[in-house]
């Protein structure tokens, strides 16, 4: 998962949840996709769809959000 910079910067490793259209009772937008964090490469990074629970990606280990599309690159 990738965070809007020039150019665009790794700030965790995850689970992208093909299909999922809800997180946390919100509906994502057609450019979101559903993630599952499961390492964080950049604890003081800014996740770019917030939470209240949420605004650091520090704070997102083992948490499910909305993250851009064209912020996701698969590893394999």
């Amino acid at each position: 998962m990738y965070i809007e910079e020039d150019p665009a910067r790794l700030v965790a490793l995850g689970r992208v949840y093909e299909g999922s259209t809800i997180v946390h009772n919100t509906l994502l937008l057609p450019d979101q996709v559903k993630v599952g964090v499961e390492e964080v490469t950049d604890a003081d990074a800014p996740i770019p769809v917030p939470i209240d629970e949420v605004s650091l990606v520090g704070q997102a280990i083992h948490t499910f959000l909305a993250w851009p599309t064209h912020l996701i690159k698969s590893l394999s």
